[in-house]
């Protein structure tokens, strides 16, 4: 399963309940670069994978998501702020 949770307005303590329990339980997590709080990363529970798609393409990140997915393994796309708003339609 593929999660994409926004990262809220740059606080940690500003995310929603359900997107820092997705970070807790996540086996992959694929966040926004400079754009995201590395707070936030804190949460990812031990041996949660972790890729900045900043150093990748889109279709590095499809991949990533698409091997994650075929492994049964849990993934969240963390973006900035409001999701929709955000260049995370391409990946929808």
């Amino acid at each position: 399963m593929v999660h994409f949770v926004g990262a809220g307005p740059g606080a940690p303590d500003l995310i929603t309940q359900r997107g820092a329990a997705l970070l807790q339980g996540a086996d992959c997590i694929i966040y926004a670069g400079s754009l995201v709080n590395p707070a936030l990363l804190g949460l990812a529970k031990p041996g949660c994978a972790i890729y900045n798609s900043a150093e990748m393409t889109l279709e590095q990140v499809l991949d990533t998501m698409r091997r994650m997915e075929a492994a049964g393994k849990t993934t969240v796309r963390l973006h900035t702020c409001l999701l929709y708003t955000s260049d995370a339609a391409d990946e929808l």
